[in-house]
């Protein structure tokens, strides 16, 4: 009698210890993976003048940057911070070739004139990253799209030119590293 309680326990003791083994983490949502601040470890912008036929590559300048974004919730805003860099080169397309025609120095964004491609509202719709913001400048509401990329603690975003009009092609690249 004995020795069959002692297997009863024994294999209650097992299954009970497998049960816990088999529990998978919980997934988050995309939005809620987005939450929270982000460092910027890459910014990459080749825009294409269709009628001028000349483009224009936009590259970080790392050691001179610390722009960061934070995606909140409740509501769904996105905070800006810091500073990015980056230098300018002008190019032609020559035989399918790009030739750089001019190196143009550097320019910035600043976080705290609300400078960047991603600011104000947020929301996840179809797999794609929405801002929405009000234009300082004209008072109107302007919305960007973004591709999203998400793996582990990093995050990368790429804009397509055309969204800011029909004279551009091209994309813009931008990567984050979770704080």
């Amino acid at each position: 009698m004995n020795q069959k309680l002692f297997l009863i326990l024994f294999l209650f003791l097992i299954f009970s210890c497998n049960s816990d083994d088999n529990s998978e983490p919980e997934m988050l949502s995309l939005s809620e993976s987005l939450l929270g601040k982000w460092n910027m470890t890459n910014y990459y912008d080749d825009s294409f003048f269709i009628q001028e036929q000349e483009g224009r590559i936009e590259k970080i300048v790392l050691e001179e940057t610390n722009y960061g974004i934070e995606f909140t919730d409740n509501p769904k805003k996105i905070n800006l911070s810091g500073f990015l860099r980056y230098s300018v080169d002008e190019y032609e397309i020559n035989d399918g070739e790009k030739l750089i025609t001019k190196s143009g120095g550097t320019n910035f964004m600043d976080a705290e004139h609300g400078e960047g491609y991603h600011t104000g509202e947020w929301k996840i719709e179809d797999g794609m990253l929405i801002c929405s913001d009000v234009s300082s400048q004209e008072g109107i509401v302007y919305s960007t799209i973004s591709s999203i990329e998400l793996s582990g603690d990093n995050l990368k975003l790429t804009l397509d030119n055309s969204q800011f009009g029909s004279h551009l092609s091209g994309e813009i690249i931008i990567e984050y590293q979770k704080e």
